[in-house]
């Protein structure tokens, strides 16, 4: 009996460690995906106003604005009563 319930113990962890570093994963795989995403928007961004006119300076900031503004959370994973 004791083996069976160290058994399901140890499993019932295990499965709670692998929920959380598959979250932590991919929350560090969205976050250098982001980065990455506002990196070379910043980089476009730069180009256009190195480039373009009076006009295209204007609309170059106001693509800057947005290149900010785009970010994707990842939702944690939930929690049962035990807080598993």
């Amino acid at each position: 009996m004791k083996k069976v319930l160290l058994i399901s113990s140890v499993l019932l962890l295990a499965g709670c460690a692998t929920k959380d570093q598959l979250y932590y994963d991919a929350a560090k795989a969205v976050s250098k995906d982001n980065t990455m995403a506002q990196t070379a928007c910043f980089s476009a961004v730069t180009e256009i106003a190195k480039n373009g006119d009076s006009g295209a300076k204007v609309g170059a900031i106001a693509l800057a604005e947005k290149c900010k503004s785009q970010t994707v959370n990842v939702a944690p994973p939930p929690r049962n009563i035990l807080g598993f």
